[in-house]
């Protein structure tokens, strides 16, 4: 995109300011900064009164002077009509109209995953965070922040062990925040990370920011990993703000400093087990996603080998209609619902259950490994087979 089109959203958040819902809903009306302009210009725009009064007192000279400042030092513009922007965060409520960006930008292709936890850590959180993300893929990048406590040391292990890291921050890339930041955020730099923001270069802090921020950091992933939260934990504010699978690692459930986390699980969110929880996770929300309203490409099915021949395959068909029923919705499923054969079993032992199952029973009634039963259970999760509640699973 060229400055002469980048000027238009600088008009826009200049006119009406960051993160106002109002830019959002004039690009999805007119479909670009430049013809949400002259709406405006034509009087068309229907701003109110008051945003109309503020927007009559910025003219495109000025959003052009402004644009020259920022792009100085260096600074990238994303816009909604650039290829780098994000996929998932373009499809969230009141998505930002402009990133500006430091740094090596085709992160942003990569495979995004929030981390996100409290500042107070915990001996046991500080032990799990350089685990999950040693072990993960070099095809991810972490998006979070550098506020104190879980986020920065996220950062730091990021750099440690190679995985890219996105800070998303809550003011203009001119400030800093935290304040104790500025040598860990140039190292990031210098070991191609990227930082990015939706506020002006000289933009602070304020207390709204941190919200409009938790929306970006939410919104911009295919998967949240919350690693501590207690129950008034900012970082389940940018859960709140990701419609993503959300995963918690297993706590201490007395411990008030996972309360909030514990809670999270109760209602719905997922327990981390392994790496594979994560992929698994991240392929089923992009697949969802991609294809959304087609019910029959959501649906993973299992086939014989295609080696069987007709008469071979008449026997397997006849007995997979010896299905399990659903109690909850009265939806009787075969085992061509199923991907595999194991998770047709799996759901067959839930469903057959007067009560919901722990992990620990269905590894004895299966004689399967933890990881492998998780892997399925997910699927089994997301395809709405299953339900889990308290770690303990019903169909």
């Amino acid at each position: 995109m060229t400055k002469a089109m980048e000027k238009y959203y600088i008009w826009l958040l200049l006119a009406l300011g960051e993160g106002r819902p109002e830019i959002s809903q004039l690009i999805a009306r007119y479909g670009t900064a430049q013809k949400a302009y002259e709406a405006f210009e034509d009087n068309t725009a229907l701003l109110g009164p008051e945003l109309t009064a503020k927007a009559s007192g910025v003219s495109l000279e000025k959003a052009e002077k402004t644009l020259s400042s920022i792009t100085a030092d260096g600074t990238q513009l994303i816009t909604w009509e650039s290829e780098d922007y994000p996929a998932h965060l373009r499809r969230t409520e009141n998505p930002p109209c402009v990133l500006f960006a430091k740094g090596d930008t085709s992160l942003l292709h990569k495979k995004l995953i929030t981390m996100v936890g409290s500042r107070a850590v915990t001996d046991y959180t500080a032990s799990v965070i350089p685990q999950v993300i040693e072990r993960l893929g070099k095809e991810y990048a972490i998006a979070g922040s550098l506020s104190e406590g879980c986020d920065q040391l996220t950062c730091m292990n990021a750099l440690k062990f190679g995985v890219p890291f996105i800070e998303v921050l809550p003011c203009g890339l001119s400030s800093t925040y935290p304040a104790g930041s500025r040598s860990l955020r140039r190292f990031l730099l210098d070991n191609n990370g990227l930082l990015i923001t939706e506020f002006l270069p000289k933009t602070g802090s304020g207390q709204g920011n941190f919200l409009r921020r938790s929306r970006i950091i939410g919104g911009i992933s295919y998967v949240t990993l919350v690693f501590q939260a207690g129950a008034k934990s900012g970082a389940l504010a940018t859960a709140e703000y990701s419609s993503a699978p959300l995963f918690i690692p297993p706590h201490n459930i007395f411990k008030k400093e996972y309360s909030g986390a514990v809670n999270a699980v109760r209602n719905g969110a997922k327990l981390y087990i392994t790496p594979a929880s994560i992929d698994k996770a991240y392929e089923r929300a992009l697949k969802a996603e991609t294809e959304a309203g087609d019910a029959k490409s959501q649906k993973a099915k299992y086939r014989p080998s295609p080696a069987k021949s007709a008469e071979t395959d008449a026997p397997e068909k006849k007995s997979e209609e010896k299905a399990s029923p659903d109690k909850s919705s009265g939806k009787t499923y075969t085992e061509t619902d199923f991907e595999t054969p194991e998770q047709y079993a799996l759901f067959s032992l839930i469903a057959a259950s007067t009560v919901s199952l722990g992990m620990e029973e269905l590894m004895a009634s299966t004689g399967r490994s933890a990881e492998s039963l998780a892997e399925d259970l997910l699927d089994l999760e997301i395809t709405g087979k299953v339900h889990c509640a308290g770690s303990r699973y019903s169909a």
